[in-house]
């Protein structure tokens, strides 16, 4: 009798690692016989990549041990359960168990209208699983921070630096937070949806975006930007300024972190330690967010660039870019956002209206870009109080005094545009202190997670910015006129070459818009 092989149903787990050597360019031949499958497992694998790596992506701590992508019998109350749970998370709050099963209930009722649910522990379990969800906090944890894990952990961080032999430059951290990039000091909020949609319920216009950078601010890599749409419309034929990633929720999870890790942190840290003539291995400090794998996972393939985690309640006593850094990003996009909306045609209404992400994107980089290496040192005194004692570089600061407009003017400017707001409420809203706040209500969630297309790819519809193309001659002109204004203002010369600099290249394609033509011409006149 010929043996017959045994099915096997691979977990989601060894189904992305497949993935993964099937882009390497491995045979799948030699796949199906290490993972004891069939050819044609393999092949259904691939035919269904995009479907896995999405779902898996939606997962806050990875598959795990999940083998199908089946949900439950009712998933639009895990979606909206599931998207409580990790708003909750991202706040640290603690959830354990039987809190989930009292929400669960709670949902089910408010979307079925029904009292039918038991949230069993076997329903649990099978949640868990269905969502990746890696652990539950005991319902005792507190929340406050915890000082007691503090010196212990600096310490720790001190002999792991000493044990690498890494210098400042070595050393980096990252940290995600929410932006809900439409958000004005009146709480307004304008979706790129209501105009179609009549009636129902605005949602809040939120990314993630998470800044890294050495702890001497030599090295600052591009912000990690994450949304919902997989292709935004608006980045079409667009240079990024920033690593963009898509998760359907906006959400780090560990797939999206691990892909960052791997495909965009290593490679720019063993560029920038080759240009920098260092040894070639970092430190990447992280806290213990649920979306972020553990330090096995993430660690590069010869072991030398390492992660270390902060304990955890220490997130507001230690982690660097949480000391001023995230709220100085913040408080520059502000003042961008504010500038694009005075400096437009038409009320808030409309101005809001017409950004998309890539407005967003460029003005989120570019404050970045004006975060000085003097305030990322600082940020590092409480967990490394004596960095600048072996740190050499010089301090600087980017940012230009000029674009901070006085309070009394941003008032009067979005008084003439119908927005009346305080200047409490300005302040409060630049500092950052009423985002805490800004969280999604039940039925906020609800309406989100009954919506069709919430789970799948969300476009931008074409706004005026992206419909109407420039001709070469137009921009030409235009930046004549923006030069020639410069020069009389008494602007930088640094910004004067750099208009000057785009001139060219904008009179540079046109001349090769202007050949391209002229042989058509002539070809056609030979024909």
């Amino acid at each position: 009798m010929s043996n017959k092989r045994k099915h096997k149903t691979l977990d989601l787990n060894n189904k992305m690692e497949i993935l993964k050597k099937l882009d390497s360019g491995e045979n799948m031949c030699k796949l199906a016989k290490e993972y004891g499958v069939g050819r044609a497992t393999i092949h259904d694998l691939k035919k269904k990549r995009q479907k896995i790596v999405d779902h898996v992506k939606t997962m806050e701590s990875g598959p795990g041990k999940r083998k199908t992508l089946k949900v439950g019998d009712c998933p639009k109350m895990e979606n909206a359960l599931y998207m409580w749970f990790l708003q909750r998370r991202s706040k640290h709050t603690p959830i354990s168990g039987e809190i989930l099963k009292t929400k669960a209930i709670e949902f089910y009722k408010k979307i079925t209208h029904k009292d039918d649910f038991r949230a069993s522990d076997g329903w649990l379990d099978k949640f868990k699983k269905r969502f990746g969800i890696r652990l539950l906090t005991v319902s005792g944890e507190k929340l406050s921070s915890d000082e007691s894990a503090v010196q212990p952990f600096i310490q720790h961080f001190k002999n792991k630096v000493e044990e690498l032999g890494l210098l400042p430059d070595q050393i980096y951290n990252a940290d995600e937070s929410g932006l809900f990039w439409r958000l004005l000091p009146n709480k307004t909020f304008v979706s790129s949806t209501e105009a179609s949609a009549p009636g129902r319920k605005v949602s809040k216009d939120r990314i993630t975006f998470m800044p890294c950078s050495n702890a001497t601010g030599t090295h600052k890599l591009d912000l990690l930007v994450i949304g919902k749409a997989k292709n935004p419309r608006a980045f079409k034929n667009i240079c990024l300024p920033v690593c963009y990633k898509n998760q359907s929720r906006s959400w780090v999870t560990r797939e999206v972190f691990s892909e960052w890790f791997h495909k965009d942190f290593v490679p720019e840290v063993r560029k920038f330690m080759k240009r920098s003539n260092l040894p070639i291995k970092a430190l990447l400090v992280l806290d213990n967010a649920p979306g972020h794998p553990n330090e096995q996972e993430l660690k590069s393939s010869d072991g030398n660039i390492q992660t270390i985690f902060l304990p955890p309640n220490c997130t507001p006593l230690l982690q660097p870019m949480d000391q001023n850094v995230i709220q100085k990003i913040k408080s520059l996009y502000k003042n961008k956002l504010l500038i694009h909306i005075i400096s437009q045609d038409g009320d808030i209404t409309q101005s809001l209206k017409g950004m998309n992400l890539k407005d967003v994107v460029f003005s989120l980089a570019h404050a970045w870009k004006s975060v000085s290496s003097n305030l990322i040192q600082s940020s590092w005194k409480k967990l490394w109080p004596t960095m600048n004692d072996v740190s050499e570089t010089e301090e600087t600061d980017e940012w230009d005094p000029e674009d901070n407009m006085p309070i009394v003017d941003w008032l009067k400017n979005l008084s003439e545009k119908g927005l009346e707001t305080s200047e409490e409420n300005l302040n409060i809203w630049f500092e950052g202190i009423e985002e805490t706040e800004q969280i999604m209500t039940d039925e906020e969630i609800i309406s989100e997670a009954v919506q069709e297309e919430s789970f799948v790819e969300i476009l931008e519809p074409p706004t005026t910015t992206t419909a109407i193309r420039v001709k070469p001659d137009n921009a030409l002109m235009c930046f004549n006129t923006c030069i020639t204004w410069a020069e009389e203002n008494g602007m930088s010369a640094k910004d004067i070459i750099i208009l000057r600099n785009m001139r060219e290249k904008v009179f540079k394609q046109g001349l090769q818009v202007a050949q391209k033509q002229t042989s058509i011409k002539d070809y056609f006149k030979t024909t």
